[in-house]
């Protein structure tokens, strides 16, 4: 029974050796501004207000669910795409 937990144990740190957006679909506000790398000045938090304003703006798109944002890692990369670091032209912030 120990060699059956044992495997088991395994096969959870090979999964946890993958990074975490990799798995995700659907990030909160916080995760997307983790994911953007934007960051507050004052203490070094997320920034979900930097997230907010973009959504606001209409550079990303959210969806609701139970009264949070969600936002597509598809949405985020594209947005990543097309920024004027990376050869785009659109900024957002």
């Amino acid at each position: 029974m120990d060699n059956k937990k044992s495997n088991d144990s395994n096969e959870q740190n090979s999964e946890s050796n993958e990074p975490f957006f990799d798995n995700l679909m659907w990030l909160s506000t916080k995760d997307a501004a983790i994911y953007l790398r934007k960051f507050r000045k004052d203490d070094g938090k997320p920034s979900e207000g930097a997230i907010r304003t973009a959504i606001w703006r209409g550079a990303i798109k959210a969806r609701k669910w139970r009264r949070r944002l969600f936002i597509k890692k598809s949405d985020l990369d594209r947005l990543l795409q097309n920024s004027p670091f990376s050869e785009g032209g659109y900024a957002w912030a």
